[in-house]
């Protein structure tokens, strides 16, 4: 099983490439259990995405034809160390110190793709997203030009669908179409 998070498109106009992050089955958090935030870090951000379970094995797969290759969806937090991401510039640079500790990614429920309507992040800030388009298509496309994409492989497309700072004590919650899918404190 990869987990793989795209953090953007890259550029084709330069030939650059997405910026991948890899991150490792051992720093995730499921069933709702507390994620613990290390000492590696004083100041944390949370970013609430979307993630897709992948359902058949592919290469080379056209964005029209991605929707074959997933069922399942569920809502996942990604914990951003800010002392070792955010760069003098104010750009991001990650490396495998801000991916790779311990509930580094909180994953939640899994529920059925094709039913999302809406998503309900109710904590630390209630806000309501309706109809929410995510990049998945394009983000199978990418990944499945230059790798082989198995059942069981979770891809998270770019752009977050909400970012907010959190503190020892919080708690996070969020939902997909009224259901809880993502809960948790932070210690």
């Amino acid at each position: 099983m990869k987990i793989l998070e795209l953090r953007d498109f890259g550029n084709d106009g330069n030939r650059a490439l997405p910026s991948l992050i890899l991150t490792t089955d051992s720093s995730v958090v499921r069933d709702n259990r507390p994620v613990f935030l290390p000492e590696i870090s004083k100041r944390w951000r949370c970013d609430i995405s979307a993630a897709f379970l992948i359902s058949r094995l592919g290469k080379s797969i056209a964005e029209r034809f991605a929707p074959r290759y997933y069922d399942m969806m569920t809502l996942c937090a990604r914990l951003v160390p800010l002392d070792i991401v955010m760069a003098a510039d104010g750009s991001e640079q990650w490396t495998p110190w801000a991916t790779a500790f311990d509930g580094a990614l909180a994953i939640g429920t899994w529920t059925d793709a094709a039913a999302i309507k809406t998503v309900d992040i109710t904590s630390p800030r209630t806000i309501t997203l309706s109809n929410v388009a995510t990049p998945i298509a394009k983000s199978i496309k990418l990944l499945s030009k230059d790798m082989i994409i198995k059942t069981g492989d979770i891809i998270i497309p770019p752009a977050p669908i909400f970012s907010c700072d959190i503190n020892i004590g919080d708690r996070v919650e969020a939902a997909v179409n009224g259901q809880p899918l993502l809960s948790f404190n932070i210690k």
